[in-house]
């Protein structure tokens, strides 16, 4: 298996925030799915780095969902409404 390097993990983690899937990373990174799958099984930097990328990409589209939502957009607020409720029974 590749060395898994500073250059590599930010690779990783710029893809992971492009929504690529698990099997689109491995070929961009040139890995075998099943190679990839171990990597983020076994190596805790490479795991952090995927959903790192993951979840700033989801907190980005989530900041605009709110913006939209507080300058009047229907769509949004509704949305934004169903985040607020599903974080407040996460919370329980």
């Amino acid at each position: 298996m590749k060395k898994i390097d500073e250059d590599l993990l930010a690779e990783l983690e710029q893809y992971a925030g492009l929504m690529f899937t698990k099997k689109e990373i491995a070929a961009i990174l040139e890995y075998s799915l099943s190679e990839f799958e171990e990597l983020l099984d076994h190596d805790d930097d490479a795991f952090k780095r995927f959903q790192r990328g993951r979840l700033k990409k989801d907190a980005e589209v989530r900041k605009s969902i709110f913006d939209l939502a507080a300058n009047g957009s229907s769509p949004a607020q509704s949305f934004a409404w169903k985040l607020i409720e599903n974080a407040k029974m996460d919370d329980l």
